[in-house]
């Protein structure tokens, strides 16, 4: 499986990837059933850690154990399946073309149908994550990611399409297995229930994530202290395309990346633990 970078892309920013660093994490991955993890992707865990093994081991046990038994999330990645075409027609997503002043690339996601019966929460963290994935898969080794909501449109009776347990299961992985150096989650047009949400999450989030939500619940302004103009669409007074355009460009580069992701969703099914296998 071959990545959209080399390792040598990522060593030129980040020589502290060293072979013995990657020996060690593919020893781990392989006696896990991981066979044919890239150099790449163990660079990217390995970076994610600030280099310590112990935790980037302990980052791909929780992401590669999620990604093989919650198919809600990783299973049936295939972004010409009419459920996920479907969504991508209800829901927006866009990994923006410019990063941010400190070099952190930037995930963007909005409802485009504000219909509740529209939202499915799986199929929106599964778009969420394959919009990342996608990233990754270009970009390598980065200093940073944020993530970007826009919460117009949203109503209470989203609040209904939630599920306690898929939202346990995204926390988990986005805290403890996710292979990158999250930088902050921003939230426009945060809605006068917002207090509502936070009490239902507040249990699965740790203190360090809860510390990086901002919300804003007025002028789009607010955000340029953190996002500049540059980074961000036209839609909120950007210099970048309209979020028509980027979603739909973003579209086409999920296509192009379907071959990746199924090939990438057949090497976590190998997954195990060896405790597990050691008890059978």
């Amino acid at each position: 499986m071959e990545l959209g970078h080399t390792i040598e892309d990522s060593r030129k920013n980040y020589p502290e990837l060293t072979d013995e660093i990657l020996m060690k994490l593919r020893v781990w991955a392989e006696e896990r059933g991981l066979k044919q993890v890239p150099d790449e992707m163990l660079a990217l865990f390995a970076h994610s850690c600030y280099f310590d093994v112990e935790n980037a081991k302990r980052c791909m046990d929780v992401y590669y154990r999620l990604r093989a038994t919650v198919p809600e999330f990783f299973g049936n990645r295939d972004p010409q399946a009419e459920y996920l075409q479907q969504s991508l027609r209800a829901l927006q997503f866009v990994a923006l073309p410019k990063p941010d002043k400190n070099g952190y690339r930037i995930i963007f996601h909005r409802l485009a149908d504000t219909t509740p019966s529209q939202y499915n929460l799986n199929d929106g963290i599964k778009l969420l994550q394959m919009s990342l994935d996608g990233s990754l898969y270009t970009e390598g080794c980065t200093p940073g990611y944020i993530f970007l909501f826009d919460m117009q449109g949203v109503r209470l009776g989203h609040l209904t399409r939630l599920s306690v347990t898929s939202i346990r299961r995204f926390f988990e992985y986005i805290q403890e297995g996710l292979p990158v150096r999250l930088k902050g989650i921003h939230v426009l047009n945060a809605v006068w229930f917002i207090n509502k949400i936070l009490a239902l999450i507040r249990p699965f989030v740790k203190r360090e994530l809860f510390d990086m939500l901002h919300f804003y619940h007025g002028d789009v302004a607010e955000i340029y202290e953190h996002l500049p103009p540059e980074c961000l669409p036209k839609d909120f007074g950007g210099k970048l395309d309209c979020l028509e355009t980027l979603h739909e460009e973003h579209c086409h580069k999920l296509n192009k990346l379907r071959n990746y992701f199924l090939t990438e969703e057949r090497l976590f099914r190998g997954w195990f633990s060896p405790e597990k296998k050691n008890i059978s």
